[in-house]
């Protein structure tokens, strides 16, 4: 069993590794390049699954509590509205989606490590990675400038989509990327329409959509750089606090492993926010990571979870392309077909588990430590491991 354990990056996935290793009896270092916690928030879907992983550290409460439980969503054409979805029908107890920034996920994370007895090493790097005789021969460069020289038997890399440790190991990162660049904004509205769910709007060829964060705050998101132009006329911005833009690309590593290493989160796959599965898979993937070091089975990590990333890519990547495409037979699909498709209990029945992430296998564990999934199409899909585990 792995004694010393070094994971790189201390965001949602890299906080998750550490604290389901604590609570296991291991005791990882956690390393973080940047010296303060970044103040922008990317992130903000919580979603069923996450809550039940993070329940048995004692996360899920804290989270819980600050966040914005959304049991709506709304699609808005040109006329009005389109679709509403009740978010409701998820199965209880958490029959919602969580709206929390994810500088307040790291935040209450931060705080479960340190409950633990855990502590981030900040402005700690990684200067480089070599595996010799299957062991990680690594170099860290120290926050007064000295490097540190270390040998782990296990190293994680959560370290983001442009993830060093992932260079390092020679492992590639196939995929495309979206040729424009998205905007974002968190703002103050005033508005008469309802900020008690998600909101997208078709303006094609504008593509808009709306995260309430609690109170008259919320997340903007659209497929415009300049976000701030395109706002819908139902909303005036009464303040707003930042804005910035972004990419979307689609790639997935061919293996989570390399010998002592692996990749989880945004290290391993990274693809477009709609559904809110990204932040959420890369928590799955360390927490199951954590179980899979503790039960010596990490020559199935990548067989477990590499599958879960590339059904969510094949899932995201045409949807995200459709609510976005100015093509009449697009427009027709959004405002035409998917209004009648939703009033079917077939709608409900294949979008739910998608949003709530129950589409996917059922983390083992949990089934094992007495925390039952609410749902029993979740255990059917239960993965060979847990199977005859």
């Amino acid at each position: 069993m792995p004694n010393d354990i070094l994971i790189v990056g201390a965001g949602p996935s890299g906080l998750t590794a550490a604290i389901e290793l604590y609570r296991r009896g291991y005791r990882p270092r956690i390393i973080d390049q940047l010296p303060e916690p970044s103040p922008y928030s990317r992130a903000l879907a919580i979603n069923p699954r996450t809550l039940k992983i993070l329940g048995p550290c004692g996360a899920r409460e804290a989270l819980v509590r600050r966040g914005n439980k959304i049991r709506t969503a709304r699609l808005f054409g040109p006329e009005g509205e389109l679709v509403k979805i009740d978010l409701g029908q998820l199965p209880a107890p958490y029959d919602f989606m969580l709206i929390l920034p994810q500088t307040e996920t790291e935040e209450v994370l931060a705080e479960t490590l340190q409950d633990y007895g855990g502590t981030i090493e900040r402005g700690t790097t990684l200067k480089s990675l070599h595996q010799i005789g299957g062991r990680s021969q690594v170099v860290l460069t120290l926050p007064d400038g000295s490097d540190q020289h270390v040998s782990p038997d296990v190293v994680i890399g959560a370290d983001g989509a442009h993830s060093p440790t992932r260079h390092m190991i020679g492992q590639s990162f196939k995929g495309s990327a979206y040729e424009n660049e998205w905007g974002l904004a968190d703002v103050e509205v005033e508005t008469d329409l309802p900020l008690d769910g998600i909101s997208v709007f078709d303006r094609a060829p504008v593509l808009f959509a709306l995260f309430p964060l609690g109170g008259k705050r919320v997340r903007l998101m659209s497929d415009q750089a300049d976000i701030l132009e395109h706002v819908p006329e139902m909303l005036r911005i009464a303040e707003v606090h930042w804005h910035s833009t972004f990419k979307i690309s689609h790639r997935l590593v061919d293996s989570y492993q390399s010998g002592s290493v692996f990749l989880v989160g945004d290290a391993a796959h990274i693809h477009s926010p709609f559904g809110g599965r990204g932040m959420n898979m890369g928590i799955e993937d360390a927490a199951w990571l954590a179980w899979q070091i503790s039960t010596g089975r990490t020559d199935e990590y990548t067989e477990d979870r590499r599958p879960v990333a590339h059904q969510v890519i094949e899932s995201v990547d045409p949807s995200t392309r459709l609510m976005a495409s100015e093509r009449f037979w697009a427009k027709f699909v959004r405002r035409t077909l998917i209004p009648l498709y939703a009033r079917s209990h077939r709608f409900q029945d294949r979008f739910l588990p998608v949003i709530s992430a129950s589409d996917t296998p059922f983390p083992p564990w949990l089934s094992v430590e007495g925390i039952g999934s609410g749902d029993h199409t979740e255990m059917e899909t239960l993965p060979r491991t847990a199977r005859h585990g």
